[in-house]
């Protein structure tokens, strides 16, 4: 089980690693790996699998066959960030990588649905997202600002939420409104 390495001041420090095999079953791996991350929150474990569910499923889906020995992922608490990393390789990802700058979602008429909306929850999620393809091992990387016990710190308003998404081959812009 991942744990912390060690404390230092109030902000616990700690790094896991998990190696995935590339198939649907890795995604409940994962899963189980974020909640054994006893260096952070119950709230940054739940952003962690959300984003992380969906670049993993990314790579299992559109990334394949990947090559060598899967999928490594690590996640990490150093100062004041926390990340989480995917190493693996695929032939196809520096293509992909150099065509996917800050993509929009778009309508997929031929299959009737929206593609990228996934990765516009990664970046609300994340700080930033970073694609970096390599000769030997392609990574992404995503860091995540940790939680803080202040009620100004969370994106949701008590009385609801209020989103703005741009879209690209739809509407210029959709406000989501919830409770």
């Amino acid at each position: 089980m991942p744990t912390a390495s060690n404390e230092r001041g109030s902000m616990r420090r700690g790094e896991a690693t998990l190696f995935l095999d590339a198939s649907p079953t890795s995604v409940l791996a994962l899963e189980d790996f974020v909640d054994a991350l006893e260096f952070l929150s119950r709230r940054e474990r739940d952003r962690l699998k959300l984003a992380g569910d969906e670049i993993l499923d990314n790579l299992i889906r559109h990334s394949a066959p990947l090559q060598g020995a899967g999928i490594a992922v690590r996640a990490a608490r150093r100062g004041d960030r926390i990340f989480l990393g995917f190493f693996f390789r695929s032939p196809g990802f520096a293509s992909f990588a150099a065509r996917c700058a800050d993509p929009l979602p778009l309508f997929d008429p031929t299959n009737r649905r929206w593609r990228g909306i996934g990765m516009v929850m990664c970046r609300n999620l994340a700080e930033s997202i970073s694609l970096r393809p390599g000769s030997l091992v392609d990574r992404i990387f995503m860091v995540f600002l940790p939680e803080t016990d202040t009620k100004e710190s969370s994106p949701w308003r008590q009385d609801g939420w209020v989103h703005r998404v741009r879209c690209r081959g739809g509407p210029s812009s959709a406000t989501l409104v919830g409770k």
